[in-house]
């Protein structure tokens, strides 16, 4: 049993060392021995750090739960409700492990004050990768919930309290640094947090991603467009495409044979559209070749033969998500641009959501790993169109800056269900953006 967290450093390190060392135990650790007394919430977390970590959100239901608690199902639902009680139950566990993690920065940030550019892009990167090693289990936990949270209404109010935590954390942090506060109202910072944190999770024992998130952070806060020394945006250039060694259709360097091949099977580009719509709405996990061939009315089977394994699925749906956004991009003006996007397939084909899913899920399937360095190195590049285009007065908007900013509409988009609600506060956080991005060019 975990015990409860004191207000102490020491007992935030140790709290998050138990949660962590539970996450990374085996994918399928043996049941605890059977006991009928009710676990506590630091039961719950421990438990549900190991499982989330192995198999995901969708891994965590009450059965394992219960299993790895050593109670049976009932004993666990008499005490805590149904499965949206449990989760908000762990989450509140989760808020109060995470608020002692965060206490330690934030007496650092009160001690110094306001933050100069270079002192808060050393402190994003230190933070970042403290929420990614030492509350690595909590933080992966933390992006399950949130990336859950757009399709799934019930457990939004459990996890909108621990979702505001971190928001509030990241706000004060962007407060000191001098960031526009239209940047932080309209959700662009925190989501830009939300984008680094998942791509790092993935990637963080790459070094050209590793350099590359660092260069962006400088970037961003000093100012995100470019000044007289270019030397950044040329680095940031090579390390880009040391991360795009991928495959993924043409609109991501690949072969979109499979897709639409001379002689291929008519249903193969429904297929993609398919794995793509999956992909974008419920993320790598609800992606399967069930769930693909029930979509298209063909045999489960059939399917297989052609897309063998879940990485085949993962890249036909990027693919045909990528090439959709293409075209949106190629359109006249703004107006048709963004009815593009959100007219018919639009909203269900969204390549911020389908890349962060992937990102989350490759934190747990190194498989996917190579998949998600591409689709970070190639974050901002379909922007950087858009704003030579429609924003031609601002300056300095290189292909580093429009990274910055896709980033935090990446983050923002996968903190929103989708709908018109979503593209709305995109939109928003896309302007507020741009009026930045104008005064400081």
């Amino acid at each position: 049993m975990i015990e409860p967290v004191a207000a102490s450093d020491t007992a935030s390190d140790a709290a998050n060392s138990a949660a962590n060392s539970a996450a990374t135990s085996a994918a399928h650790p043996a049941a605890a021995p059977a006991r009928r007394k009710t676990p506590q919430a630091g039961d719950l977390l421990a438990a549900a750090c190991r499982i989330v970590a192995a198999e995901g959100l969708a891994g965590l239901t009450l059965r394992p739960l219960a299993k790895a608690l050593g109670v049976s199902v009932t004993v666990l639902t008499n005490h805590y409700g149904g499965r949206a009680d449990i989760l908000a139950a762990i989450c509140r566990a989760a808020a109060e492990r995470d608020a002692a993690l965060l206490d330690g920065w934030r007496t650092t940030l009160a001690a110094l004050g306001a933050l100069p550019p270079g002192v808060a892009a050393s402190l994003a990167e230190a933070i970042l990768d403290d929420l990614s090693a030492s509350g690595r289990a909590l933080s992966v936990l933390y992006l399950e919930c949130l990336h859950a949270c757009t399709w799934d209404a019930a457990l939004r109010p459990g996890f909108a309290g621990w979702a505001g935590l971190r928001r509030a954390f990241w706000d004060d942090f962007a407060g000191r640094a001098g960031l526009p506060a239209t940047l932080l109202a309209c959700g662009w910072w925190n989501g830009y947090a939300i984008a680094e944190l998942a791509y790092g999770m993935a990637l963080d024992g790459d070094a050209a991603y590793r350099l590359l998130r660092r260069l962006g952070v400088q970037r961003l806060f000093a100012g995100a467009v470019a000044g007289p020394d270019a030397a950044d945006g040329i680095l940031f250039g090579m390390l880009r495409e040391r991360l795009c060694r991928d495959d993924i259709g043409h609109d991501l360097g690949g072969d979109p044979g499979k897709l639409d091949e001379a002689g291929g099977p008519a249903w193969a580009a429904q297929a993609a559209r398919a794995c793509g719509v999956q992909l974008a709405e419920r993320g790598v996990d609800g992606l399967t070749h069930r769930a693909v061939a029930a979509a298209i009315g063909i045999a489960h089977t059939t399917l297989s033969y052609r897309f063998p394994t879940q990485r085949d699925l993962v890249i036909a749906g990027l693919a045909y998500i990528a090439r959709h956004i293409r075209a949106a991009v190629e359109a006249d003006s703004l107006a048709e641009l963004q009815r593009r996007r959100t007219a018919a397939d639009g909203p269900r084909l969204d390549l911020a959501r389908a890349s962060f899913a992937v990102a989350l899920a490759a934190a747990r399937l190194p498989e996917l790993a190579r998949h998600t360095g591409t689709m970070r190195g190639r974050r901002g590049a379909n922007l950087a169109t858009v704003f030579a285009r429609y924003l031609p007065e601002a300056r300095g908007i290189d292909p580093l800056c429009a990274q910055v900013i896709s980033l935090g509409l990446t983050g923002l988009t996968n903190t929103l269900p989708p709908g018109t609600g979503a593209d709305e506060a995109v939109a928003a956080a896309y302007r507020a953006a741009g009026e930045w991005l104008r005064g400081r060019g």
